[in-house]
């Protein structure tokens, strides 16, 4: 994603999408400039990525707000008991939020949108669903919810959640695919 802000843009949008642009909706594009130009709420979107044997995943956060997107990507190394198990990395990637989202806020920031595309994120957050098999993946789940419960604690000014994001915001989502396209190629990259 190339996003440049400078004079010679003359406070034009920014357009994300290219030709695609005439596929969306108005209110599609409206939300993403309202993330984008966000000055109270600091997004961040979160993804996985995994190597063909399962045994390697990479994962990456995007922090929107202010005009600005940063990324940031991490190689995780799977454990035996996860292979295959894309779960393992997703939650990995909202960890990584949670512990570097303070490294990306100001004192004008009012909330924290963690986003993730596992469709039953709140059942997980609210021990509601609970893996029974995978010791890693148990231990990453309570991880999870004591690192959000430690930040909730640690920024009491600050509303932090964590929201799904369902398919229809997904595609043609600038920042979940800036999110997608990092933890791919650095899983792509030769080590």
């Amino acid at each position: 994603m190339n996003v440049k802000n400078s004079v010679n843009g003359g406070g034009k949008k920014p357009n994300f999408w290219g030709r695609s642009s005439i596929k969306l909706t108005q209110e599609f594009k409206d939300m993403i400039y309202s993330q984008y130009n966000s000055q109270e709420t600091l997004y961040i979107y979160c993804d996985c990525s995994m190597n063909g044997k399962g045994n390697m995943m990479s994962i990456a956060c995007s922090y929107v707000q202010k005009g600005s997107v940063t990324v940031n990507s991490n190689i995780i190394y799977t454990p035996s008991d996860c292979r295959g198990k894309n779960i393992y990395g997703e939650l990995q990637a909202i960890v990584s939020g949670l512990l570097d989202f303070e490294n990306h806020i100001d004192g004008f920031n009012t909330h924290v949108i963690i986003y993730s595309d596992v469709n039953h994120i709140n059942q997980i957050l609210s021990s509601k669903v609970t893996f029974k098999k995978g010791l890693s993946l148990i231990k990453q789940q309570q991880t999870l919810i004591q690192f959000l419960n430690l930040k909730q604690t640690q920024n009491p000014n600050l509303k932090i959640s964590i929201e799904y994001l369902p398919i229809d915001f997904k595609y043609y989502n600038p920042f979940a695919k800036s999110a997608h396209n990092a933890a791919r190629r650095l899983l792509n990259k030769p080590i």
